[in-house]
């Protein structure tokens, strides 16, 4: 840095420190291995089987809620799995996992063969660049058809090599434990053929895999090791943030001395902010340097960020503009103004008040606090999918970690409700929740949230009004009965053919299909007495305040009811 600033010239920072040493100084690593498919293909049994561990059992729904990572033993050859979320909402979070495996085991239901979240895994796959093995699962079942889940994976691009493809397929039952050890030896196979190295000497570089707060020891990130030695006190980089190692625990959270690579290990002691999934760990010389370079990132980023609202702020301006040019019209006729549909996001440092938000249209303000960094940003990314213009979608604040007791009154005082995603919120803050009569709803499925965050939105739908045909008459007979001031009032004499006529209904009467009044009525009689309503084959007297209004006979008479009609949002978050 003194010698770049001696040429008054501006330092570059890289991300990578140096490229790997020749093939012949490096050593052989461990494969890592991404396991892949669509919801309840049976992924996450399939790990479960690997790991012979209760993962199935302890995840809520039988889905898995964020990223972990594992290693596995066989035939002395060491293979790390990332266990990626199944669910199309995760799109992001596996898609981090996918840039930094070197193998994807595809699951493939046999009964099923290819869904929506299989093409998204195979689209992610080969933008990484990275190999791809079948894995037909479910074979056990009466109706597994694993030629056809083959056949169905040929117009994605997969062509294994049953039908002279290159692509390896093995056809297991995780269930079961069938052809696991078949499944293990292709993917050593495959490794084998990959010659994957890397050097346990020089300086540190991983990736984020997942992050987030634990108490008694701050931010903690899971990494796994792609070059050099991880050791205790190493300083280490991650965008924004930075660390001194504080703790090492690998799967089993049993503390390990150190980590090489392609091994996955949590790591405590990080500074500044939680570090984002996928982000690039590097190490710095020591924490000075650590220090100076996140704050020039963030430095960087701020530059950026600004660059971009600056951007987005004339281009906002620009469309306001000519919106206003080509709707200025229209809307003066209709005397009308139309607001914005689009949901508002604002940020902690821009919370919500009372006026900004009370302009009378229907809306749910909410807060969303989540366990995990990663699943946070899956949460924010549904909610961001969000468009419908019958109700608002405000977001007021969002965060890792529960609830305090700041964020209650600003959901107090803007009438929020506060979504818990995968955390425990403490008693205090449930307590005082209560006395501010703010409504707490914790989840564990992302399923059972987006269900109830929809229903809450369809709780705020305004009821549409519209008229329900009730009655259908044929006018017999016209009479016109004279008035004080010389005008005759037209009767229609009506012979009621389905339905009932009521008092309030709204009518309308037709000839030849033709639409000639439409009305309510002001009297109704039955044989000279004055009724409020009368059912099928019934005759009645009908009287309009229209004086002009003549009826001839078989005129149609149809009658109307108002009634109130439950609307639902049309919001259908991707994958749900």
């Amino acid at each position: 840095l003194k010698i770049v600033s001696i040429f008054n010239m501006k330092p570059q920072l890289v991300t990578r420190p140096k490229a790997l040493p020749p093939r012949e100084k490096c050593h052989k690593r461990s494969p890592i291995i991404t396991i892949m498919g669509h919801v309840d293909h049976g992924k996450t049994t399939l790990l479960d089987c690997l790991r012979k561990s209760r993962i199935v059992e302890s995840e809520f729904g039988g889905i898995t809620q964020h990223i972990g990572a594992f290693t596995l033993n066989d035939c002395d050859t060491q293979m790390t799995f990332l266990d990626t979320p199944g669910h199309a909402a995760f799109a992001k979070m596996r898609q981090r996992g996918a840039q930094v495996t070197d193998i994807v085991v595809l699951v493939v239901a046999a009964e099923e063969g290819v869904k929506d979240q299989t093409v998204q895994s195979i689209k992610f796959a080969k933008e990484a660049g990275v190999p791809i093995i079948v894995a037909i699962n479910k074979c056990d079942k009466p109706n597994a058809n694993p030629l056809r889940a083959k056949q169905s994976l040929i117009e994605h691009g997969v062509v294994v090599e049953d039908f002279d493809g290159d692509i390896l397929s093995v056809e297991i039952s995780a269930l079961l434990g069938k052809n696991i050890d078949s499944l293990k030896q292709a993917i050593l196979l495959l490794a084998e053929d990959l010659d994957l190295f890397s050097t346990s000497e020089g300086r540190i570089e991983g990736t984020i895999i997942e992050s987030t707060m634990v108490q008694g020891l701050g931010g903690v990130c899971t990494m796994i090791v792609q070059r050099g030695t991880l050791r205790k006190n190493s300083i280490l980089v991650a965008g924004t943030s930075w660390c001194k190692v504080r703790t090492m625990t690998d799967e089993f959270n049993k503390t390990v001395d150190e980590a090489g690579p392609s091994i996955p290990v949590r790591v405590s002691g990080w500074r500044n902010e939680l570090v984002s999934p996928g982000e690039v760990v590097i190490e710095a010389e020591s924490v000075d340097h650590a220090r100076k370079v996140t704050q020039c990132r963030i430095a960087k980023n701020k530059a950026a960020k600004r660059d971009e609202e600056l951007k987005a702020i004339e281009k906002q301006r620009e469309e306001d503009r000519m919106n206003y040019l080509l709707n200025r019209k229209a809307l003066y006729n209709r005397g009308i103004r139309h607001g914005s549909v689009n949901r508002m996001i604002v940020h902690k440092e821009h919370r919500f008040t009372k006026e900004m938000v009370d302009d009378g249209h229907p809306k749910l303000k909410i807060m969303i606090f989540s366990d995990v960094d990663g699943t946070l940003e899956v949460l924010l990314n549904v909610i961001d999918s969000y468009s419908s213009p019958e109700v608002d979608l405000q977001l007021v604040d969002f965060g890792v970690g529960a609830p305090n007791e700041n964020d209650l009154e600003i959901a107090s005082e803007l009438n929020a409700v506060v979504y818990c995603f995968n955390i425990t919120v403490p008693k205090a803050i449930t307590m005082l929740a209560e006395r501010l009569h703010i409504r707490i709803l914790s989840f564990n499925v992302i399923y059972h949230l987006v269900n109830n965050l929809k229903q809450l939105l369809n709780d705020r739908v305004p009821l549409k009004k519209e008229f329900k045909l009730v009655g259908v008459g044929e006018v017999l007979r016209m009479f016109l009965v004279p008035l004080f001031n010389d005008n005759k009032q037209p009767i229609a004499g009506i012979r009621i053919i389905w339905g009932i006529f009521d008092k309030s209904c709204k009518y309308r009467i037709k000839r030849k299909n033709k639409l000639i009044c439409e009305s309510h009525a002001i009297s109704m009689k039955c044989e000279n007495e004055v009724i409020k309503s009368a059912k099928e084959n019934q005759e009645v007297g009908l009287a309009f305040n229209d004086y002009t209004l003549r009826f001839k006979k078989h005129d149609s008479v149809e009658a109307y009811q108002e009634i109130c009609a439950k609307v639902t949002i049309s919001w259908n978050p991707p994958g749900f």
